[in-house]
């Protein structure tokens, strides 16, 4: 088999020689991807850099007697430049035979992609001028900042092209552009010294906002100069910022097509998620076209076309989110996974549920992920504020645990929301009787 290399302009290349490879499927998804990026040391230029990468991602299928079923063994590879296709190809064939999975089909040509706007022209076209311009608007937003300092920074402008096909004919693409800006900011506050770390990633450079971004930053680097340990008890918690990222993981989990046919989903069509709900109701949707969504995108990796889908409502599970591997083996209706995670806001405002004191209002942290099968949240506090007596003390160390599927029967959502990366709903999510270590 004569090899290929891969490179520019190579995939109907490498799709003529898996249409020959003797396999009874194939995927192919190609990434090509240029970055410009622009790294600073306080005020001065430490590097500019072009980074320009392109891989293809196959995935081979062969179907396998056995035990009186017919299996499909796959292995899968990632191709560079320069690296031998039809080498790797038959490779994969040999390890084929050894990984082997209940059958299912890949999406067919007949899918409806939903046009998208995922593209800023300037990221794409004139990425330098973009990272300067972010280094401008980073130098006006500190001016006057003392006592805090931008230590250092990193901009990085992102252009994607995203190219799928498979066996059965299926052909799509499209494009995106990313601007990232990873940020240290240093407070030297009554002979105390504090830091504060943030990143912040938009579609396109108006959703950027690196201005706000950086004096609520400030503040918080000026506040953990003088921050105190949390109490140690049982306290309400409001949840916001980084935490609305990362805490409503389990829900997606359980909901996923992948828990449900491995059995550790507790999820049924129909059923109440939470059970015995006191107060507001979730409804949580997945919207793959959200204007601005770092997970908007047209299809999903196996070129499924996507769309938007309430997936609990009312705190209802409706049904699962599953590909199409898992939606066969289920035998319900590929949807895809969780893109962007769009949650339906409550009736509180936020001022009323700080009002409600004591409570604890914690929006950063080292990390902050629930355990996917129990429900189970920990994470240690970088920046929060006790809310106590009138007064607002900020709060840096200890810990917040508790459990999910408990602690979200008490669960109150803000009426005011916020778009994050790809996130879209409450400004701020208040439980009740989450377990406080600290002083």
């Amino acid at each position: 088999m004569a090899g290929v290399k891969t490179g520019a302009n190579t995939l109907a290349e490498l799709t003529g020689l898996l249409a020959q490879a003797g396999v009874d499927g194939w995927q192919v998804r190609r990434l090509r991807q240029v970055s410009e990026q622009l790294y600073l040391n306080f005020d001065q230029v430490e590097s500019l850099r072009r980074v320009e990468t392109e891989t293809c991602h196959v995935t081979i299928y062969l179907q396998v007697a056995k035990d009186d079923r017919t299996w499909l063994g796959e292995s899968s590879f990632t191709l560079n430049p320069g690296d031998d296709a039809a080498a790797e190809v038959d490779q994969a064939k040999e390890r084929a035979v050894l990984a082997l999975n209940p059958v299912f089909a890949l999406p067919g040509p007949g899918q409806r992609y939903q046009s998208l706007k995922l593209v800023d022209s300037d990221l794409r076209d004139q990425p330098r001028q973009v990272l300067w311009q972010v280094r401008h608007d980073l130098e006006l937003a500190m001016a006057g900042a003392e006592p805090v300092a931008l230590a250092s920074t990193e901009i990085f402008c992102h252009y994607r092209e995203i190219e799928l096909a498979n066996h059965t004919g299926l052909h799509g693409g499209y494009a995106e552009t990313e601007l990232e800006v990873h940020f240290v900011l240093l407070a030297a506050v009554a002979g105390e010294e504090a830091e504060s770390l943030g990143v912040r990633r938009a579609r396109f450079r108006r959703d950027l906002q690196i201005s706000d971004v950086l004096a609520r930053y400030r503040r918080y680097a000026m506040d953990n100069a003088r921050a105190e340990l949390p109490p140690s008890g049982s306290y309400p918690v409001i949840f916001g910022e980084e935490a609305l990222d990362t805490i409503f993981h389990h829900l997606v989990a359980q909901a996923g097509g992948e828990a449900a046919f491995q059995g550790w989903s507790r999820l049924q069509a129909g059923k109440p998620v939470i059970p015995q709900p006191r107060r507001d109701l979730l409804t949580l949707t997945s919207d793959p076209w959200l204007p601005g969504g770092l997970a908007s995108r047209p299809f999903d990796q196996q070129g499924l076309a996507l769309r938007p889908l309430t997936f609990i409502r009312d705190n209802i599970f409706q049904q699962p989110l599953a590909d199409c591997r898992y939606a066969a083996y289920l035998g319900a209706e590929p949807t895809g996974g969780l893109t962007n995670l769009q949650v339906a806001p409550g009736r509180a405002t936020l001022a009323e549920m700080l009002a409600a004191e004591p409570v604890l209002h914690l929006l950063r942290f080292s990390t902050l992920e629930p355990n996917p099968v129990t429900g189970a949240l920990s994470g240690e506090i970088r920046t929060g504020y006790l809310h106590q007596h009138g007064r607002v003390v900020p709060l840096k160390g200890g810990s917040v645990s508790g459990n999910l599927e408990e602690a979200f029967r008490f669960l109150t959502l803000s009426r005011e929301t916020e778009q994050r990366e790809a996130y879209l709903g409450p400004l701020g999510l208040r439980l009740e009787g989450m377990s406080i270590a600290g002083a």
